[in-house]
């Protein structure tokens, strides 16, 4: 096999991600940080949206990755400001629920359709109306998603059942935080 470089052909432009951190918990942050150092030792141009304090904790930039404060919220502000770093991404790559509802609203009605990959690190648990909105939310992102990745083999058969077209095992090695 082979191995692929994503360095650029001289006169081309390094390909472009975006990550999308949504609540921002520390397995899916640190996870975020390890992608982002491995991508750009690589020659891939990596910008991490999350918020400020994840940042301060997580030092996406010191990883060689651009950091963009987005807020954990879907008002439309937010939702503007992903759009607008998502607007030159070749992919993006959003972490949990949360996170990938957004992108999936920043990527709606665009002409270019970015793949989305979607990675599932846990599952949100709630009771009544929120589990229904909640699974709501699921469907949505399983039917704009290109590919789900689920940290467990549990997290994949209930990301196919949601209704995802493509869902694989992607296992998700905990690195050491920063310090």
């Amino acid at each position: 096999m082979t191995p692929v470089s994503s360095h650029s052909p001289h006169g081309q432009s390094p390909l472009r991600t975006v990550q999308v951190l949504g609540g921002g918990n520390a397995g899916s942050s640190a996870h975020v940080r390890s992608l982002a150092a491995g991508l750009v030792a690589r020659g891939v141009k990596v910008t991490v949206c999350a918020p400020s304090d994840a940042e301060c904790t997580y030092d996406f930039t010191g990883a060689g990755a651009d950091h963009v404060h987005v807020p954990r919220s879907s008002d439309p502000v937010s939702v503007a400001a992903l759009r607008t770093v998502c607007a030159n991404a070749d992919l993006v790559h959003a972490h949990g629920l949360h996170a990938s509802f957004r992108a999936v609203l920043a990527l709606g009605g665009r002409r270019v359709r970015t793949p989305l990959v979607v990675t599932w690190h846990d599952r949100v648990a709630a009771e009544g109306a929120r589990a229904h909105l909640l699974r709501v939310l699921e469907r949505r992102v399983m039917k704009a998603a290109t590919v789900v990745l689920g940290a467990t083999s549990e997290l994949v058969d209930g990301a196919r059942r949601t209704g995802a077209r493509d869902a694989r095992l992607g296992p998700v090695a905990l690195p050491a935080r920063p310090d």
